[in-house]
């Protein structure tokens, strides 16, 4: 979906004119002083478009006339979002960190070579599980002090997100994001709640608001990345109605580089013997609305995987 089909589609889901819609813009923010009717009709019909910084608070203003992060998106399955993202995209929003990001193995690839599955009841959670335990452990010195026990029962927690990306059935990458009530959440990233403590009953249902919170994060070259990133994207926008905030609690450098890439921000620090955990956190809307997101949204036929 392209900007201007996207503005037609919002403005006559709201019944407005484009006379109104153009009044509304104009009294929502000084930079839409000007604005002729003759403009917006030109950007809906794609003869010209708003540059991003307009789309971004065209996008707010749609905002306010409903509870959705993102208008007009709430509706569309998982199948039609993962269309409008781009993976290449998506790969160059969350960055290659070389501790979480290798290059191997080192020959060509395309998306198609990855499968990225949610971890189920059926899967045999001591084999799918093992390598993950591992590289969290080896790359934070367990500095959660999560047991492989405790693992395995989030995993199969339904409110959790557990992905494993896999390349000709062989481990890949992981994701594991959990879904926490918000008074919850807001301990954990206080540091008034250590991870390990964290019980199934603190997790959200999806009848209710939470947080989501990323854990653990892996991948075996940029193109598991991408899969990974493209599903945990496609989750939070399809989730969008019931997630309050987005927040993680990274030990290293390259781990926080990527939660910065995702627009969260530094709230408070923890000095810990492997070094220094860092809370961020973000309300959802500006982990979805913001420039680099938008603009791989709206842009899509500029993706360099078409």
């Amino acid at each position: 979906m392209k900007f201007n089909l996207y503005l037609k589609s919002c403005r006559e889901k709201y019944r407005l004119t484009q006379e109104e819609l153009v009044q509304e813009l104009y009294n929502f923010d000084d930079s839409f002083e000007g604005l002729e009717v003759g403009t917006l009709s030109r950007w809906e019909r794609a003869a010209t478009q708003p540059n991003i910084k307009k789309q971004i608070l065209i996008i707010k203003l749609f905002q306010t006339k409903c509870n959705h992060t993102f208008p007009c998106f709430e509706s569309m399955d998982r199948e039609s979002i993962e269309t409008q993202l781009c993976k290449t995209s998506l790969k160059n929003i969350i960055g290659h960190q070389e501790e979480y990001i290798l290059n191997f193995p080192n020959r060509a690839f395309v998306f198609e070579d990855f499968v990225v599955k949610r971890i189920t009841v059926e899967d045999d959670l001591e084999d799918v599980l093992a390598l993950p335990y591992d590289v969290i452990e080896n790359l934070t010195g367990n500095v959660y002090g999560l047991s492989f026990e405790k693992l395995k029962e989030w995993a199969l927690h339904p409110s959790n997100l557990f992905l494993h990306a896999l390349y000709q059935d062989r481990f890949a990458g992981i994701l594991f994001s959990l879904r926490l009530k918000p008074e919850i959440f807001e301990k954990l990233i206080n540091f008034q709640l250590d991870l390990k403590d964290v019980n199934d009953e603190d997790f959200a249902s999806f009848e209710e608001m939470g947080c989501n919170f990323p854990i653990a994060f892996f991948a075996y070259s940029d193109y598991s990345l991408s899969m990974i990133a493209l599903k945990f994207y496609t989750h939070l926008i399809v989730n969008q109605d019931f997630i309050l905030n987005v927040g993680a609690i990274p030990l290293l450098e390259g781990a926080k580089q990527i939660i910065k890439n995702m627009n969260m921000k530094a709230h408070k620090q923890k000095k810990v013997p492997q070094g220094v955990l860092e809370s961020y956190t973000a309300p959802l809307s500006e982990v979805l609305i913001n420039e680099p997101l938008i603009k791989m949204i709206f842009q899509k036929q500029e993706c360099e995987e078409d």
